[in-house]
């Protein structure tokens, strides 16, 4: 079993689930609202010692566990359900866990 974390844009979240909808090898799915900071505009600002500089645009950050086998088939359907084309879609990372042995 493998964990997906997708982070991307809120108004794209139903887009997602419906193209997540009916895939059995989804054993969890979570979501939160989350604020990041990046090139969602295009540009990286300058980074100052001071926070109140920073535009934190909201984001909703996805977590999912999905058999290791069907990984890349459901990333490639919060892919299709996020994307808009533009810089600031989003990122999706893929986690396996080191084998335990021993225990």
């Amino acid at each position: 079993m493998v964990r997906i974390v997708a982070i991307l844009r809120p108004f794209r979240l139903k887009d997602v689930l419906q193209k997540l909808q009916g895939q059995p090898s989804i054993h969890h799915i979570h979501f939160q609202e989350v604020r990041g900071y990046g090139r969602q505009k295009g540009h990286l600002d300058d980074y100052s010692a001071d926070d109140g500089g920073w535009a934190f645009m909201p984001k909703i950050r996805l977590e999912l566990l999905v058999d290791e086998l069907f990984a890349e088939q459901v990333m490639e359907s919060i892919a299709a359900g996020a994307r808009t084309g533009r810089i600031g879609d989003g990122k999706i990372f893929l986690l396996r866990s080191a084998p335990v042995s021993g225990v």
